[in-house]
């Protein structure tokens, strides 16, 4: 048990702190923008997808079985698909956010989390994704 210990120990010392793998090959553009508008909106959802098909993966499941064992593996997949789907998107609520750069013009970006925006002003960072990061005030004003 001690020499598990300690080779894990040991071994932890040898990871890296180094840049993201999933960074690799990946163009990375960092401006500010200013905020116009920001207001909530509901994302579309494949809940009902997935209680369909959980729903003819138990009927499928059950067609060796009577009528009830039927509508029970319908139910049971129903509820089993529905909840999968549901964990795994999270939550429907983002949030719209119209913005304004002087290199970038007018855009539009929809995100789930909700950020600060006292200042009027954001960082964005566009790769695979685009994020917004809370940015002084100073930053948005044409210099």
């Amino acid at each position: 048990m001690k020499k598990t210990l300690i080779s894990l120990i040991l071994l932890s010392g040898c990871s890296s702190t180094g840049v993201d793998r999933s960074n690799q090959n990946e163009i990375q553009k960092e401006f500010y923008a200013s905020i116009e508008s920001v207001k909530p909106v509901q994302l579309s959802s494949e809940v009902v997808t997935g209680i369909v098909g959980g729903a003819t993966v138990g009927v499928i499941d059950e067609l060796d079985g009577n009528h009830e064992d039927m509508i029970a593996g319908g139910l049971a997949g129903a509820i089993v698909g529905g909840l999968f789907v549901a964990l795994f998107e999270g939550s429907n609520q983002a949030f719209e956010y119209q913005l304004k750069s002087e290199r970038e013009g007018k855009f539009t970006l929809i995100q789930k989390e909700k950020i600060d925006i006292k200042t009027g002003c954001v960082k964005v960072r566009v790769a695979s994704k685009a994020s917004l990061f809370p940015a002084l005030k100073e930053n948005c004003t044409v210099k």
